[in-house]
């Protein structure tokens, strides 16, 4: 049953909100200043992809989204009837998506307050899906978690990242905040070679708490070169199928690949996908 507004506005005037638009009631949204949520590009891409792959729809599908901030893309998964579990790290944020799960009722959203760094099958199961929206470039050690997401992922993997330019003359491209990318480092997790850029995100732990966005428990995060990226999801993680998705962002090309570097890949393995179907392949 849904929250009153009396209820929704007490709870509201408790949280600062920073991303995730939700129209709670007529009249009464999170952050009044930016778009709808329900309108996000990102989500829609996505969708039109698992509409593809998953023409019986989600309904029973395991969806896992990690690093789920204030819970926009858990939300809209479950929404769509798929099960889906959201790890959130930040106890402010983790209210936020208590909330939206409580007002629009959902048994079929969890929220688990853990480091998206203890995801591991082990722990949390198996999902047909498992979402890294805008996380990866937060981590201090991208191909361990990409290996673990990996094992956890059945069908389809998203991952939405920043990435470092591989060559020195395109930082003078990037917008100003991401010039303090450090210089290409060339890595190994195992026998695994991986190339990148460091960031500092923040100094000490009482910055960090300022900082709803920076990641939680490495101050300084490790950017893969996207070459390194596709790599790592296609010969380390052994997604048989790797793509890069634009049309989320079809008219700011440009952008996202000089001045502000990021993508959007999907990575696949059929034979998940052929099973969730219940297609003998």
């Amino acid at each position: 049953m849904p929250l009153t507004e009396d209820a929704l506005r007490r709870r509201l005037a408790t949280q600062n909100w920073t991303a995730h638009n939700f129209e709670l009631l007529p009249g009464l949204q999170t952050v009044p200043a930016v778009p709808l949520f329900s309108a996000n590009l990102h989500v829609a891409s996505i969708m039109r992809w698992l509409d593809l792959l998953y023409p019986q729809g989600l309904r029973g599908l395991r969806v896992a989204d990690l690093g789920s901030l204030e819970g926009g893309f858990a939300l809209a998964f479950a929404q769509r009837g798929a099960e889906v579990v959201a790890l959130e790290v930040r106890p402010e944020n983790i209210e936020k998506c208590l909330l939206i799960k409580e007002h629009f009722d959902l048994p079929n959203l969890t929220f688990v307050q853990a480091d998206v760094k203890t995801f591991r099958p082990e722990k949390f199961g198996m999902f047909d899906v498992v979402l890294a929206m805008g996380i990866l470039y937060h981590l201090d050690q991208p191909p361990i978690w990409l290996d673990l997401m990996s094992r956890a992922t059945k069908g389809v993997l998203v991952v939405d990242t920043h990435f470092a330019p591989a060559d020195d003359h395109a930082l003078a491209f990037v917008e100003p905040r991401l010039r303090a990318l450090g210089p290409v480092e060339n890595l190994m997790y195992g026998s695994w070679p991986y190339q990148g850029r460091w960031f500092r995100e923040y100094e000490t732990e009482k910055e960090r708490d300022k900082m709803p966005w920076a990641s939680y428990s490495n101050p300084s995060s490790f950017w893969l070169t996207k070459g390194s990226l596709i790599a790592s999801l296609a010969t380390l993680c052994q997604f048989p199928i790797v793509m890069e998705e634009f049309d989320h962002y079809a008219d700011q090309y440009d952008r996202f690949t000089l001045s502000y570097p990021r993508c959007m890949c999907i990575a696949i393995k059929p034979a998940g996908v052929a099973a969730a179907r219940g297609v003998v392949g």
